[in-house]
């Protein structure tokens, strides 16, 4: 039975989704506050941690920094913020926007859990020089998996469990707007944080991105810019005087 933490500031959010993860046959725990649950895990480690983002301690980037600079515990984030796609990048095993259903939330759960391979990100674009590019710097922090078109995406997402998906908009068989609708209609993917990578301006101003609940839309030529700087961020982890004030603040 996978060993479940909660951390919330809000006891009403705790309790429902402890009602909704205990349904499923996991041990579950919950704590109010990243303090607490630092202090919790000096005596029990649990399989994964399932935080919100807005703490009053700290926010969800800091927590994870710090429960990963001794525990190494997976951090899903938990959040009306929608930050998912710069949650993944530095360093957090999964994201889910708020609001969100008891079975949506189940199955994140068990996508991050069956992540046997660590973080998977999954690149679809047409380009295949693009696809070389965004490899390159995204290994060996993370595994990536590639398609061409939203087709052979679809039957990799049915295959591997994916914490953040790149995606292109125009290409052959399947198109970008396509695929993430395939995606948003599925219970198995629609909590899947987007990131909509265009050459075409118009396209990435379209209204459709919204509806579609893409984390971000950026253009090609600032895309390499923004990953670098996510990707940075997550190289930063907790300094040592930062980690070891906050555990042993916990401890007291």
């Amino acid at each position: 039975m996978a060993k479940l933490l909660l951390v919330d500031d809000d006891s009403g959010t705790l309790a429902w989704m402890a009602e909704a993860l205990q349904g499923a046959a996991y041990d579950v725990r919950t704590v109010r506050g990243g303090s607490a649950a630092l202090e919790l895990l000096r005596t029990w480690t649990p399989d994964l941690i399932l935080a919100d983002f807005l703490m009053p301690e700290m926010d969800g980037f800091a927590f994870n920094r710090l429960v990963q600079s001794r525990e190494r515990v997976p951090v899903m984030l938990v959040s009306v913020v929608n930050k998912p796609a710069e949650a993944i990048l530095r360093g957090v095993a999964g994201y889910v926007r708020k609001p969100v259903t008891a079975g949506e939330l189940r199955a994140a759960v068990e996508r991050v859990l069956g992540a046997v391979e660590g973080v998977t990100i999954l690149v679809v674009d047409d380009d295949a020089d693009i696809r070389a590019c965004y490899r390159l710097i995204l290994e060996p922090r993370f595994s990536v998996l590639e398609a061409e078109n939203g087709r052979d995406a679809l039957e990799l997402l049915a295959r591997e469990p994916v914490a953040l998906a790149i995606v292109d908009v125009h290409m052959p068989v399947m198109n970008g707007v396509e695929f993430i609708r395939a995606m948003r209609d599925d219970a198995r993917f629609c909590t899947i944080p987007v990131v909509v990578q265009t050459s075409d301006r118009a396209a990435a101003r379209a209204p459709v991105w919204t509806d579609l609940h893409v984390a971000q839309t950026i253009l090609k030529d600032e895309f390499l810019d923004w990953l670098m700087t996510q990707i940075d961020a997550h190289l930063a982890p907790a300094s040592p005087r930062e980690a070891e004030r906050a555990w042993s603040t916990a401890s007291r």
